[in-house]
């Protein structure tokens, strides 16, 4: 009995995955905040690592938005079924904190001093291994795709799974060059969508994501 009681005084869905990666999922698109606030920064050639690069105003609220969405997602790992749903998650969030702790110096598109530094090899350790936790950031965020698609079959998470696809190989082949910030942004806002996604997924209980590796 006391059980029971315990387990319907707890807030009914704080302990459950989808809402967690609900609210990750809007953590994680509060870039969308740089159409509203003067950041300096291009939309289409900037990319959005750069709001959190140490010389950045308003640096500490992408960070601190990143960080929770991070924070959201390895909550929701541990409610997810499955060691492949749960070990892409977990990469993605780990990733993450990881590129939140180890920003940029500074903004590279908008600042030739920079741009100067980055080419000469005068750059901090943190801006350095940026570039390599924003690659396992992509890594993780796609593993899981994969695994959603493999679990539900759905169009629309195929559709999220091939977006990012697509726009990890332009984000390589575009890499510093102009319109690179708009396709990294394009793939940031389906990030979040497959997050969403994931979501109502779990809501529904019509799938038990991860059972299986990514194929």
């Amino acid at each position: 009995m006391e059980d029971r009681a315990s387990s319907r005084s707890r807030c009914p869905g704080l302990d459950r995955p989808g809402a967690w990666l609900v609210a990750a999922a809007v953590l994680y698109a509060c870039w969308l905040l740089e159409l509203v606030l003067p950041t300096g920064l291009s939309v289409v050639d900037g990319y959005v690592s750069e709001l959190l690069a140490d010389d950045q105003p308003h640096r500490w609220l992408f960070r601190a938005t990143d960080s929770l969405a991070a924070c959201c997602l390895l909550l929701a790992a541990r409610g997810l079924r499955g060691r492949w749903a749960v070990a892409a998650v977990l990469v993605f969030a780990l990733a993450t904190l990881a590129d939140t702790a180890l920003p940029l110096d500074c903004a590279p598109s908008t600042d030739a001093l920079c741009r100067d530094r980055e080419a000469a090899g005068a750059v901090s350790l943190s801006h350095h291994l940026h570039q390599v936790t924003s690659v396992l950031t992509f890594v993780g965020a796609l593993a899981a795709a994969a695994v959603l698609e493999r679990g539900t079959r759905l169009p629309s998470a195929r559709v999220v799974l091939i977006l990012l696809a697509g726009t990890g190989v332009l984000s390589a082949v575009l890499a510093n060059q102009p319109g690179a910030g708009l396709v990294q942004r394009v793939q940031l806002l389906t990030v979040s969508a497959g997050l969403l996604l994931g979501a109502r997924v779990l809501s529904r209980g019509a799938v038990r994501p991860g059972d299986g590796p990514p194929r």
